[in-house]
């Protein structure tokens, strides 16, 4: 009997092992998971339907609030930074945005989230660090509501909003990763350390561990996070290094993903006003260029091309989706270039802004 256990337990083993070799593997050393191009499901082709709506002019991003899709645009000197279109329909609902320093008005809008109303939208601009809220219905081209990101004793690179008005942020200038704080500037939490990106990993150039400052670190892992509808996960994913990052705000912890290359990014130390930069160089590659945090799954738009080569028909976008344990789900080959994307779950549709010669909204059924 003992025998026959004994065989059943190594064969559930083999049957376990054969499982995870086709799929991400695990680190014994730090715990974090690692794939390549192999560990990818086969793509599931998706054809995107591009829509043609004239205002939309030089996207940069878009998400999905209460049936409606948010499009911003890039930096401009004009007004209409965001325009409103109404999904089931197709329609063109509205522009907002009035461009200015003035009470209401915005410069530049680099992201746009769900605010805890119905049919309201937080816009940032990072140039005067300034969060403003839109309600979509409405004709009013101004912000109704707006405050200034807080002071801090910490650089505060990207903030996210949590829950409560709270906002999860990512630091630059030292070791300390992320920082949980009210919108009023209390602190209430800081956890993960910059230098554990790097520890045990070969570093380009003949470069050591002890040769990089923090600034320089947390350069290399800048990435785009946002949050899930219940903002207990967040997904920060690199826009130069091969990383995403699950973290869990509850518990102060996260999950690190390396891949589909495990390499750092090929890059020479340089130095702005007396702190360490990282010099990509020219033919540096993207990597992850949005995320889609999701209820059950997050999906990560990755590119892996330069920027010269962002609109390039051969070698398109490809979207990955995971489940919150790290497992590769889904990997999603799309027709259109895309900058930036939002996922309608119910639905099942992605939606993506195109970097092409006439960029615009499109749509892919999954």
């Amino acid at each position: 009997m003992k025998s026959i256990n004994s065989t059943k337990a190594l064969y559930n083993l083999g049957v376990i092992l054969l499982f995870c070799a086709c799929n991400s593997k695990v680190s014994d050393s730090d715990g974090s998971i690692y794939f390549t191009e192999e560990d990818l499901p086969s793509p599931i082709e998706l054809v995107g339907e591009k829509y043609n709506i004239p205002e939309i002019i030089n996207p940069r991003g878009l998400m999905i609030k209460d049936g409606l899709a948010v499009v911003f645009e890039r930096k401009n000197e004009y007004d209409d930074k965001f325009h409103v279109i109404d999904l089931e329909s197709g329609s063109y609902l509205r522009s907002k945005g009035i461009h200015g320093l003035g009470p209401g008005e915005t410069k530049t809008i680099t992201q746009i989230e769900s605010a805890e109303e119905k049919n309201k939208v937080w816009a940032y601009d990072p140039e005067v660090r300034k969060f403003s809220k839109y309600d979509l219905l409405d004709t009013n081209k101004l912000a109704e509501e707006e405050f200034r990101s807080p002071e801090t004793a910490y650089f505060i690179t990207y903030a996210t909003w949590a829950k409560d008005h709270t906002l999860l942020a990512s630091l630059v200038d030292g070791w300390t990763k992320y920082l949980y704080l009210t919108t009023s500037g209390d602190t209430l939490a800081t956890f993960g350390n910059w230098g554990d990106m790097i520890k045990g990993k070969e570093l380009p150039n003949g470069y050591k561990e002890e040769d990089l400052d923090a600034n320089l670190v947390s350069t290399i892992f800048q990435g785009t996070m946002k949050g899930n509808p219940s903002r207990k996960y967040f997904i920060n994913a690199g826009k130069k290094a091969d990383f995403i990052e699950i973290i869990d705000l509850n518990k102060r912890t996260s999950k690190l993903i390396y891949g589909p290359r495990h390499e750092l990014p090929d890059f020479k130390i340089s130095y702005s006003m007396g702190y360490q930069m990282a010099d990509f160089g020219r033919n540096s590659t993207s990597r992850y260029m949005d995320v889609y945090p999701g209820s059950n799954s997050f999906f990560v738009l990755f590119n892996g091309k330069t920027y010269q080569q962002l609109s390039d028909p051969d070698n398109l976008n490809r979207i990955f989706e995971f489940d919150y344990e790290g497992n590769i789900l889904n990997q999603f080959q799309l027709d259109y270039p895309i900058l930036g994307f939002a996922v309608d779950e119910e639905n099942r549709a992605i939606y993506g802004v195109t970097v092409d010669r006439e960029p615009n909204l499109v749509r892919f059924d999954y």
